[in-house]
C-alpha cells in the first residue's frame, strides 16, 4: 500500500503542476481560463480521492489488528501500538492533503466570479502542493511501520485454523458482535453527511450556474444523515455500546437542533 500511495501522490503532484501551468498561461483568454477551470476541478476531485486512500487503509488495518488480537488472545498492547499512528506527524498532514483540494476548487470559483482576491486561490494552491509533498514522504513511512507491526503480530500469535469449530465460532462472533454491520454503516452515513455540505459549498461558491443552490435541502439532508449515523454509531459501538434510549436521544437531539438552526438561517436569508 505504501508503494501504491507513493505512486498516486507523485501523480497528484504532476496533476497539480498541470493545472497550475494552465492557470498561469491562461491570462485573459476565455477559452484558456475555461480549460484551467476544468483541469483545476479534475485536480481537486483527484486530490480528495487519492488522499482518502490512507484513511481507508489505516481504518481497515485497525479493524484487522483488533480482530486478530481478539482471535489470538494477544493482548491490548498491540492495538495501542497500532493507534500510535494517530499521534504521528503524518496524521495532520493526511487530513490537510484530503481537504485542501476542496479549498482550492472553492477559492478558484470565488476568484473567477470576482468575490475574492487571486492571492486566496494562490495560497490554497501552494498549500495543497506543499502538503502533498509532505504526504508523499510522511504517509508511506507510517504505512510501512504499520505493516511491520501487523507482520510482527501475525508472527508472534496465531488464530484458529480454517475449517475448525473454533474458527467458525470466531467468524460468527466477528460478524455479529465484534464488527456489527450497522456500526460500519454508521461511518458511511457520517461521511455522506459531511459530503452533502461539501457539495453545497462547492455549488454555492465554486460555480456560476449553480451559485443560487439553496442551503436548506442540503442542510436538512446533512442533519438527517448525521442523526442516523450518530445513533447507529453509539448504539452498535463494539467497544462501548450505548443503550437504545441514550444513543437515539442524543442523536435525535443533535439532528433536530441542526435542522431548526438550518431553517432559521434559511428564513434569515430569505
Amino acid at each position: 500500500m505504501a508503494t501504491i500511495y507513493r505512486a498516486l501522490a507523485t501523480a497528484m503532484l504532476l496533476i497539480y503542476g498541470w493545472a497550475v501551468v494552465k492557470g498561469l498561461s491562461a491570462g485573459d483568454d476565455t477559452a484558456a481560463l475555461a480549460t484551467h477551470v476544468g483541469t483545476g476541478l479534475f485536480a481537486a476531485v483527484a486530490g480528495c480521492l487519492v488522499n482518502s486512500v490512507p484513511f481507508a487503509y489505516f481504518l481497515g488495518t485497525r479493524f484487522w489488528v483488533k480482530a486478530f488480537v481478539r482471535a489470538a488472545r494477544a493482548g491490548d498492547d498491540w492495538s495501542a501500538r497500532h493507534d500510535l499512528w494517530m499521534k504521528d506527524r503524518a496524521y495532520p498532514v493526511m487530513y490537510l492533503a484530503a481537504f485542501l483540494p476542496a479549498g482550492v476548487a472553492i477559492t478558484g470559483g470565488l476568484v473567477d466570479s470576482g468575490r475574492i482576491g487571486g492571492w486566496w486561490h494562490a495560497g490554497f494552491v501552494v498549500g495543497a502542493v506543499v502538503i502533498q509533498v509532505a504526504a508523499l514522504f510522511l504517509t508511506p513511512r507510517s504505512m510501512l511501520r504499520n505493516s511491520a507491526l501487523m507482520d510482527e503480530l501475525a508472527d508472534t500469535h496465531h488464530v484458529p485454523k480454517p475449517g475448525t469449530p473454533q474458527m467458525q465460532e470466531l467468524i460468527d462472533h466477528e460478524e455479529q458482535d465484534a464488527l456489527p454491520p450497522l456500526f460500519q454503516l454508521s461511518r458511511v452515513l457520517l461521511l455522506a453527511a459531511a459530503n452533502v455540505m461539501v457539495l453545497w459549498l462547492y455549488l454555492r461558491f465554486g460555480t456560476e450556474s449553480w451559485r443560487g443552490a439553496p442551503l436548506l435541502p442540503f442542510a436538512l439532508g446533512t442533519c438527517a444523515l448525521a442523526a442516523l449515523g450518530l445513533g447507529l454509531n453509539a448504539r452498535f459501538d463494539p467497544d462501548r455500546p450505548a443503550s437504545r434510549a441514550a444513543a437515539w436521544s442524543r442523536a435525535l437531539a443533535l439532528g433536530v437542533s441542526g435542522a431548526l438552526l438550518s431553517v432559521w438561517l434559511w428564513r434569515l436569508g430569505a
